[in-house]
């Protein structure tokens, strides 16, 4: 196991993700002012964990964290058969398709943050880890009223509803989600009696000011997602409490419910009037698409992140008789989202670690003697996320909350084993021992060793995708073609970098230059329709690659009716 100082250190470096990775945003320098910022952000602290993690694999395998440590390891083996034999471009699947970054580096690095957050869970970092949730949370109401009020000070574009708060997550559904899980904690959290009245009724306020923002974003998730996460914690009091029958009657009008809601988004049931609307009639188009690309590719889906390129090939084949012509780059569900990007290998794994979550919450809850008002919050909260991946998108500022929560359930059940046993509380002397113990204890010299390898290393790895996106922002604001050029072939290479500048040349009247950076492109993204159909728009393009180019989009777009 990890060294006492190593642990205490990894659990400090996991806060420090979870609340950098939701709260960090780069309006002023990066094209995509979200998602690369939290991406690069993630795999640097990811790395960061792993450094410390990496000197002790032979000690977890021999002790209860093997089977969390083999299943993290074949969800990343998964992933890199998926990198190599989908057949989509290795770069864009690793980073990720612009605008979601939901690649193979996010998938590996929230892995990694799960597998740190296990080892270090103990009531005494639920307690940190609360704090933290309560402090991001505040943060957060505080910053979506100030757009909710027009006072939004970074020069964002809201595409929504105008002045509905979008938060750090820059769409106000993500906002919504996230409200909806600080509302489960606050609420859960006044049923701490250790805390004074006054402090648990600021709990109370926070956790109505979240459904506040959660009704000022417009969107429903907050509001599933609170009733989901509530109603669970609802549940543990009464069994933890010994009402077991209560217990089994929130639970079976739990499930009652939850069919109730299924049947709504699917449009079925008496809730179909209510939920099925706008952009949740829409999911039902992006998963079926998913389920056939799913069926169609099973054993390594369409690559990471690569759903965009194969939505219109699988959606319905009547889609524009019903007048539905959007399309999307993701399925708007986690789970399918995992799955159609790694097979059902992929999607297998996953639910073999959220099965582990339940089974850590069964066990914990069959062994406590009281109500864990810590516990019973996280477990509210990770309901929660489960209730909104349903229905959304994996947005790593939330995801983040999704899998280390996961990884606190389930090493809370593993760390408390030996303790729960105990019924003698540990005395203050021996408490002030630990204390000392730990604030003194220096990293042996191999783990400072390994903390340095991972901060370079984390760096080499976050940097690239960061420098070369600001560059292109900066080279865009200078309106200078060749700047802009020469910055859209940095590496990583992005797909919608080349698309921007061929699409900036074009419009520039410089299509033989156009035309050389779509060549490029489609050599590394030959199943992306937006080259094949800038080229077709070209004017200059000789007639044969005008027909290669409308033939490509047929194959790629087989029941578009404006395509013959």
């Amino acid at each position: 196991m990890l060294e006492l100082r190593s642990k205490q250190i990894l659990g400090t470096i996991i806060l420090t993700a979870v609340t950098a990775v939701t709260l960090v945003m780069a309006p002023y320098t990066l094209l995509d002012p979200i998602n690369v910022a939290k991406l690069c952000t993630l795999a640097f602290f990811s790395i960061l964990a792993l450094s410390l993690i990496a000197g002790h694999i032979k000690n977890l395998l021999r002790s209860e964290f093997r089977f969390l440590l083999i299943a993290l390891s074949v969800f990343a083996l998964q992933i890199f058969f998926v990198l190599f034999f989908s057949g989509a471009n290795f770069g864009g699947q690793f980073y990720g398709t612009f605008g979601r970054n939901t690649g193979a580096l996010a998938y590996i690095s929230l892995a990694l943050l799960l597998l740190g957050s296990a080892l270090v869970a103990d009531l005494d970092y639920l307690k940190r880890f609360m704090s933290v949730v309560l402090i991001v949370g505040l943060l957060l109401i505080i910053y979506g009223n100030i757009q909710y009020l027009g006072l939004e000070p970074f020069p964002f574009v809201n595409a929504y509803t105008v002045n509905a708060p979008i938060g750090t997550f820059g769409n106000p559904d993500f906002q919504s989600a996230f409200m909806g899980m600080i509302a489960v904690v606050a609420f859960t959290m006044t049923l701490n009696k250790t805390f004074s009245k006054p402090f648990r009724f600021g709990l109370s306020l926070m956790g109505l000011t979240s459904l506040i923002v959660v009704f000022e974003t417009l969107a429903k998730q907050g509001y599933l997602n609170f009733v989901a996460g509530a109603g669970t914690v609802a549940i543990l009091w009464s069994f933890m409490t010994n009402r077991k029958s209560l217990g089994i009657a929130l639970s079976a009008f739990g499930a009652f419910g939850g069919g109730l809601v299924f049947l709504g988004l699917v449009n079925a049931g008496p809730l179909a009037s209510f939920l099925y609307k706008g952009s949740l009639a829409a999911r039902g188009f992006y998963w079926r698409a998913a389920i056939k690309m799913l069926i169609d590719r099973p054993l390594f889906g369409v690559g990471m992140d690569g759903y965009l390129d194969w939505y219109r090939r699988t959606r319905a084949a009547d889609y524009a008789a019903q007048g539905f012509l959007s399309f999307s780059n993701t399925a708007h569900n986690v789970y399918l989202d995992i799955a159609t990007s790694g097979g059902f290998p992929l999607i297998t794994i996953y639910f073999v670690l959220m099965a582990l979550v339940i089974v850590s919450i069964v066990r914990v809850v069959r062994r406590r003697h009281g109500f864990d008002v810590y516990f019973a919050a996280i477990v509210g909260a990770w309901v929660a996320y489960q209730t909104q991946a349903f229905v959304s998108i994996n947005q790593l500022g939330i995801a983040i909350w999704g899998w280390v929560l996961s990884g606190v359930i389930i090493g809370y059940e593993i760390n408390t084993r030996s303790k729960e046993v105990e019924k003698v509380s540990p005395t203050k002397n021996k408490q002030v021992r630990k204390s000392s113990i730990v604030s003194t204890q220096t990293l042996s010299s191999a783990a400072v060793i390994r903390v340095f390898a991972g901060v370079l290393l984390g760096a080499l790895v976050a940097i690239p995708p960061y420098y070369a996106n600001a560059s292109f922002f900066s080279a865009l604001k200078s309106g200078d073609i060749k700047t802009i050029q020469r910055a859209a072939y940095l590496k990583p290479i992005d797909e919608r970098r080349l698309l921007h500048v061929a699409t900036i040349l074009r419009d520039n009247k410089l299509e033989s230059e156009a035309i050389l950076v779509i060549k490029d492109a489609i050599k590394g993204y030959p199943d992306s329709f937006d080259f094949w159909q800038l080229w077709s728009t070209i004017q200059t393009a000789t007639p044969s690659d005008l027909a290669n180019a409308k033939a490509q989009m047929k194959r790629l777009d087989p029941f578009n009716p404006d395509l013959k």
